[in-house]
């Protein structure tokens, strides 16, 4: 669960007729330059559950900062620390960290990722990745030297985001587009499903949240999205994605009203704290 908040939402995180995601839109330069370096405070709770799910209670906080430029590259970092209680009353407590940079142009990506469970590591990976020709190769360091081939069509973190802005700008509702953020090891990547609300135009409504964030949003165009991940060993057809996430994503990059799905449960993040971070200019 703790993976699909973290990537899904802010590297994502993060989706009439079907649309396969080209390399680039005509004004993907535009699009990139007008991201804007931020740190973000996301409050986490339980959204809603079913008679079948097991989990009573969450809460946790999610913190992401992006910064850089489209000369110097994109950096990004996030601590998701998640407390989940069952029905025995029995708490769970994760705390994900990730490091990640990415070059202006999308071509190569490096990553640590650490994930802990009530204390112990339950994952420890770092490698770097780089499209070359056809395939994107990831060199993976920890938890041991490995070299995995992923497909060419699968896009780095920055580069998924801003290929779904520039099919909302398009005027696109479906897209498909492989993602690949080290995860998992980095032994593979995701197969996501973006669905694209309408456009949303008029007063934005920021109430319950970080009244901050109009600093960073007025003006901006934003659209309503749903992103289903699917894992790409299970097949085709009718397989159902391992988890959903919607949320409110503007053209630079800010997003809110997080709602990760799971089926059984949901988790809502309301952004509670926002902040612009001072970019370097490009020469």
């Amino acid at each position: 669960m703790e993976r699909a908040i973290g990537r899904g939402c802010l590297t994502a995180g993060f989706l009439a007729g079907l649309v396969i995601a080209s390399p680039a839109f005509a004004d993907r330069a535009e699009t990139v330059r007008g991201l804007v370096p931020h740190r973000a405070v996301y409050e986490l709770s339980l959204d809603r559950r079913s008679d079948r799910s097991d989990v009573t209670e969450v809460g946790g906080r999610l913190v992401f900062e992006f910064s850089g430029s489209i000369c110097e590259g994109w950096s990004s970092r996030f601590r998701l620390v998640t407390r989940l209680t069952n029905s025995d009353g029995t708490p769970r407590v994760t705390d994900m960290r990730t490091t990640s940079f990415e070059d202006g142009e999308g071509k190569t990506f490096e990553f640590v990722n650490q994930n802990l469970v009530d204390g112990r590591v339950a994952e420890d990976t770092k490698g770097t990745a780089r499209h070359d020709g056809g395939a994107v190769k990831a060199d993976i360091v920890l938890p041991a030297p490995r070299r995995y081939d992923v497909p060419g069509s699968a896009l780095f973190p920055t580069e998924h985001m801003v290929e779904i802005v520039e099919a909302a700008k398009a005027g696109r509702s479906v897209a498909e587009i492989d993602l690949y953020d080290g995860t998992e090891g980095g032994a593979r990547h995701t197969r996501t499903t973006v669905i694209i609300g309408r456009e949303q135009t008029g007063a934005d409504d920021v109430s319950g949240e970080a009244e901050t964030v109009k600093t960073l949003t007025a003006g901006k165009r934003r659209w309503p999205i749903d992103i289903s991940y699917f894992d790409p060993t299970k097949g085709g057809g009718d397989t159902t994605p391992d988890y959903q996430l919607g949320f409110l994503l503007y053209e630079n990059g800010v997003s809110r009203r997080l709602k990760l799905d799971y089926g059984d449960f949901a988790i809502s993040g309301s952004l509670t704290a926002i902040d612009g971070i001072a970019a370097t200019p490009c020469p």
